[in-house]
């Protein structure tokens, strides 16, 4: 078994993210000074050593040197720029996505932020990446007219990515696929994006569902084409832990459970989170389990966002004695 973080590490309330508030450019103005980029650098640097203390074994990059998941990454691509802020379904705000011409891969967009993390790290590091359908769900578009078309042209592009990321050594990505979970029905099309999304990958790709019950489409999620790894937030529906256990996944393939709460409040017993897990019939092997945050850790303070991955190592400690 083998502890992970699904998204960010925060950083608000220790000195480095009290100097890069500092930093903060003001709304508008032009560039990016030299010294908030160096600042961003270092809290990621920070973010990694942070999970590794804390006993994490895939760690992220903290998600530090982009401001928030989705227009900032995809507006890299060619003919999607960021709009206006919005607060998503889980609370957390993103800033929409304006689709204005035909959606095309033109540089990386996260193997500068992958090779700087892993680059003297004591874990392996993960990419985090919010994928086609969920971007597509979320955009404004003024270019294809239709979500699902939208979704195929965004998996050709992120392929793309996937592609530049395997290149440059990267074993791991997380695509972040929350909203289809509200669009259950969508799922017979979003495995044919799935499909062209992970075209020629050999690293581990993972789907990472969070925010509703994954039963509606789990007979589904095991037949996914070249899926590495299932996580799935078993804290918003404890139900998924069973469901989860019970999907037929590819021979090989890893089951990472979010059994820990990524929101203020009790972090959870990691005796009762081991007793739990022990209880589960039908997971896989130890050694194809992954435990993690149900999402993404940044409503957190950093010294609470350290103490839920610590909780998550006594779990590993306890599963695995």
């Amino acid at each position: 078994m083998r502890v992970t973080n699904n998204g960010s590490f925060p950083w608000r309330g220790t000195p480095l993210g009290e100097e890069l508030e500092r930093l903060r450019p003001a709304p508008g103005s032009a560039g990016t000074p030299e010294a908030w980029r160096e600042a961003r650098d270092r809290v990621a640097k920070q973010a990694v050593a942070a999970q590794v203390q804390a006993g994490c074994d895939l760690v992220t990059d903290g998600l530090a040197r982009r401001e928030e998941p989705v227009a900032e990454v995809v507006a890299r691509l060619e003919g999607i720029e960021a709009g206006a802020d919005k607060r998503g379904g889980d609370g957390r705000t993103f800033r929409v996505p304006i689709v204005r011409r035909e959606v095309a891969w033109k540089e990386p967009l996260l193997v500068e932020d992958y090779l700087f993390a892993a680059t003297g790290s004591e874990a392996r590091v993960k990419v985090v990446l919010t994928g086609p359908f969920t971007v597509a769900q979320r955009a404004e578009d003024r270019a294809y007219d239709d979500p699902m078309a939208l979704a195929m042209a965004l998996a050709t592009a992120l392929n793309q990515e996937l592609r530049a990321l395997q290149a440059a050594g990267c074993g791991f990505v997380q695509v972040d696929e929350p909203d289809l979970l509200a669009r259950a029905d969508a799922f017979p099309i979003f495995t044919r994006v799935w499909e062209v999304l992970g075209r020629g990958i050999g690293m581990t790709l993972a789907i990472h569902l969070e925010g509703g019950s994954i039963a509606p489409i789990a007979a589904g999620l095991g037949r996914l084409k070249r899926l590495g790894c299932l996580s799935v937030d078993c804290v918003s529906h404890p139900d998924n832990l069973d469901v989860a256990a019970g999907v037929p996944l590819h021979e090989g393939a890893l089951l990472s459970l979010g059994i820990v709460p990524a929101r203020p409040g009790d972090a959870g017993d990691a005796a009762a989170l081991a007793d739990r897990l022990r209880g589960t019939p039908g997971l896989p092997e130890s050694s194809r389990l992954l435990i993690a945050p149900a999402a993404d850790l940044g409503a957190l303070s950093f010294e609470d966002a350290a103490q839920r991955i610590g909780t998550l190592a006594e779990v590993r400690r306890r599963f695995d004695p």
